[in-house]
């Protein structure tokens, strides 16, 4: 007897993720690094001194804008970007990966065309936006570590019960006596029983959220509808549980037609 159970996909998905997560927050660290070294520029400092009116707009125009925020964006592009599109369908330009990354606001500050310089309030403003998505990851991680720790309990759970119904299988019931019936009947109340528990867990972490020092918040539920998108079932444990549950059933109305015949 096989069952595809669908559990064993679902982890091989859970720990592809994170090893994603894992690598983008390795980029986030290094964009952080990179950011806290690039210089604040004052109105002075940049492009050699303090200019106004047109011979500004050409010189912030042909330099493509201040020196730092070209330092940013270079910094953004060689860390978190490559990890941020390897799963876009859609070509999006570098703008536009920081605005989903860091928001619009960011984005437009450190925008070529801005001729603002980077100012240390500019320069907060990106550590401040980094630090919220290196939280999200960090919750991102603790979700995905709880979803891989109830995959693998269930499905060590499921394959130890489907080992022991194979291998009474292998004993056809007519080989087998009375109370050899009835053992085996209760066996398999046993295994409902077990698969009502192990529903019951996955339940209520579907309801649970996993947050990283009560900043951020991300709820198994979400994490799963993302994880298990294009998968042919929506949810392995619990569609897994359903099938076992329709296997005892089954075993179990076999032997109670073979008891009553005994009586």
């Amino acid at each position: 007897m096989t069952v595809e159970t669908h559990i064993r996909q679902a982890i091989d998905r859970v720990h592809e993720e994170q090893a994603a997560i894992d690598g983008k927050q390795a980029a986030y660290k290094r964009f952080v690094t990179g950011v806290e070294g690039v210089a604040v520029e004052t109105p002075t400092s940049q492009r050699g001194g303090l200019r106004t009116g047109p011979a500004a707009t050409v010189a912030a125009s042909s330099s493509g804008g201040s020196n730092s925020r070209r330092q940013v964006r270079e910094r953004f592009a060689e860390t978190v970007r490559p990890h941020s599109t390897a799963d876009v369908d859609d070509p999006e330009t570098l703008l536009e990966t920081i605005g989903a990354e860091l928001s619009e606001q960011v984005a437009m500050a450190l925008a070529p065309q801005n001729m603002t310089g980077f100012t240390a309030n500019l320069k907060q403003g990106v550590l401040s936006e980094a630090a919220q998505r290196r939280h999200e990851l960090r919750a991102m991680e603790r979700a995905l570590d709880r979803e891989e720790t109830s995959l693998v309990a269930a499905n060590d759970a499921i394959d130890e019960l489907l080992a022991w119904i194979v291998d009474a299988n292998e004993t056809a019931l007519t080989d087998c006596g009375f109370a050899a019936l009835r053992a085996r009947h209760e066996r398999l109340d046993g295994f409902d029983d077990q698969c009502g528990t192990i529903a019951h867990e996955r339940q209520s972490l579907l309801h649970a959220t996993t947050s990283v020092d009560a900043q951020v918040g991300i709820t198994q539920q979400e994490l799963v509808n993302c994880l298990y998108d294009g998968f042919p079932v929506a949810y392995p444990v619990l569609s897994t549980i359903v099938r076992v549950e329709q296997i005892c059933d089954e075993c179990q109305r076999a032997i109670r037609a073979h008891l009553v015949r005994r009586v």
